[in-house]
């Protein structure tokens, strides 16, 4: 039988084993294959009795006691502060008018020359739901008008805040991204990148599907306030779409064979209300838009597990039409944080950056007047021994982005900044009340991404107004260069009228010959 003297002397020289081998063990993990081997540091074991690095200036004082030369700890004192991260919340750009057309467009909205402005978010799934999306738009609604939240899948894999769907049936989802149905050849699946079929109908011949909308207290009242609804479909045979209230037929639209477009479709003012498709041979609908008659409109587009690297495996063709049919103003790509975990060192994050600069290249090309704005990837966390630290990669990462996004004429947001660089997920997850990030070190939460939706907009505020400064100032030059042409051009005539007078003057005053004689 065990003494417990003899007890406390086993987990002794167990703790002082484990504290022995984190002193010597190295730093750096082994790499073994796809395995990484490393062991606790000393931090790790011991938390704030034990530390590396001096916190302030009397630990660093006391850790340099031995230096003579004062001038040599007040360097190393203004090292510390220098290294400390300067963050950059605002969106970069190369050239203030980066975002000049979804300006210009803004303002021609607001000066009553434009109906509408619209306005695409494409993601990954840290904007699913509307997430971040909503609080955008919604800023964008109050000031220059317009209501819904615009195109959604009829099947999606979220629900929009603001509607949900129920009591689906018959319908299937198919995604451009993520795992691919293997028996679609082709690679028309609309500016969405995912569209919908229906399945066989369970009595009869043909297809069948269904779903019902019912409008949620989620989300924000502009967005639930849409007046009318688009779809945006093709089909080889009719197709029908009847709309109901409860059990009563509201309206019953026919689209005729070989159609691909957008066709309007009839809904009632409530809260609830469904839609049933039938046709011979199942559709691609490619999305429907909840929307006013005029206003801006923001779609979120969210693919979950996505890179943002399907772009320029879309149908060109059919790609370019949605986007030019749409008329997008303002393109987001908010990409980065499905890679992270899966860049080794600072080449895969460069190789990374230039294919995420080729899909915003080739988006650039298909719609030249878009503007295009790139949100890099947020902070996220790993479990380092027994403590959550951020991916050093990400600031790899975050840089190569910015330094190609900026290079292609494309503006940049470093989230990872907005949210409080290095670190941030952690304190976000831990430390800020509400949590403004779940526990899977990855994903805000509601909170934290209505923090950031804010903060998309205030950043384009920003932006805006620095814009319409230097718009103003530009024409200022340009009118002080007219002007100074208009006095220049003045003073010479002036010159030129009175050197044509004192010639004439000059010429009286002279007598001829002839004068003379007479």
């Amino acid at each position: 039988m065990n003494k417990p003297r003899q007890f406390l002397g086993f987990l002794v020289a167990l703790f002082g084993l484990m504290l022995g081998l984190s002193i010597l063990m190295p730093k750096d993990k082994w790499i073994l294959g796809p395995f990484e081997l490393g062991y606790f540091s000393p931090e790790d074991l011991l938390g704030p009795f034990w530390s590396e690095h001096p916190k302030d200036a009397k630990a660093f004082k006391a850790s340099s006691a031995d230096s003579s030369n004062s001038k040599n700890s007040a360097d190393s004192l203004a090292r510390l502060a220098f290294e400390k991260p300067v963050l950059d919340t605002l969106i970069q750009v190369d050239a203030l008018d980066a975002l000049g057309h979804f300006f210009e467009a803004l303002e021609s909205l607001a000066a009553g020359k434009k109906a509408s402005v619209r306005v695409i978010h494409y993601g990954d799934s840290q904007i699913e739901g509307d997430r971040i999306t909503m609080q955008f738009r919604d800023v964008l609604q109050k000031r220059f008008g317009g209501r819904g939240f615009g195109y959604v899948a009829l099947e999606p894999l979220v629900m929009p805040a603001s509607l949900d769907f129920i009591n689906s049936y018959g319908l299937a989802r198919k995604t451009a991204f993520g795992r691919r149905d293997t028996n679609i050849k082709d690679a028309r699946y609309g500016h969405l990148g995912s569209f919908t079929t229906l399945l066989p109908a369970s009595e009869g011949e043909g297809f069948e599907g269904g779903v019902t909308f019912k409008k949620r207290n989620w989300g924000y009242q502009l967005a639930r306030d849409f007046s009318k609804v688009k779809m945006s479909l093709s089909t080889h045979t009719p197709l029908s779409v009847d709309v109901f209230v409860a059990d009563t037929l509201f309206a019953s639209h026919s689209i005729p064979a070989d159609f691909e477009d957008i066709i309007p479709i009839n809904v009632p003012q409530s809260d609830e209300f469904s839609f049933v498709l039938k046709a011979k041979e199942s559709p691609r609908i490619y999305g429907l838009s909840f929307e006013s008659a005029s206003g801006v409109w923001v779609d979120n587009v969210a693919m979950r597990g996505a890179s943002g690297m399907i772009f320029r495996k879309l149908d060109r063709s059919q790609f370019q039409a949605t986007l030019l049919r749409e008329n997008y103003e303002l393109v987001i790509l908010q990409y980065g944080g499905n890679a992270v975990p899966y860049l080794k060192d600072t080449a895969d994050a460069e190789r990374f950056a230039k294919a995420a600069a080729a899909q915003v290249a080739h988006i650039k090309r298909l719609h030249s007047s878009a503007s295009i704005l790139y949100i890099g990837p947020s902070d996220m966390a790993v479990k380092s021994g027994l403590k959550m630290r951020s991916y050093p990669i990400i600031k790899v990462l975050k840089l190569a982005l910015r330094n190609e996004m900026l290079a292609k004429g494309v503006a940049y947001w470093d989230l990872h900044d907005v949210m409080g660089g290095e670190g941030a997920m952690v304190r976000w997850v831990e430390k800020e009340e509400p949590a403004l990030a779940v526990k899977d070190y990855c994903h805000f939460s509601p909170a934290g991404a209505k923090y950031v939706g804010y903060k998309l907009a205030a950043a384009l505020d920003h932006l805006q107004a620095e814009y319409i400064a230097h718009k103003k100032h530009e024409a200022a030059l340009v009118a002080g260069q007219e002007k100074a042409q208009a006095d220049s051009i003045l003073a010479l005539k002036a010159k030129q009228v009175k050197q044509a007078e004192q010639a004439i003057d000059t010429a009286s005053k002279q007598e001829t010959p002839h004068e003379k004689n007479n």
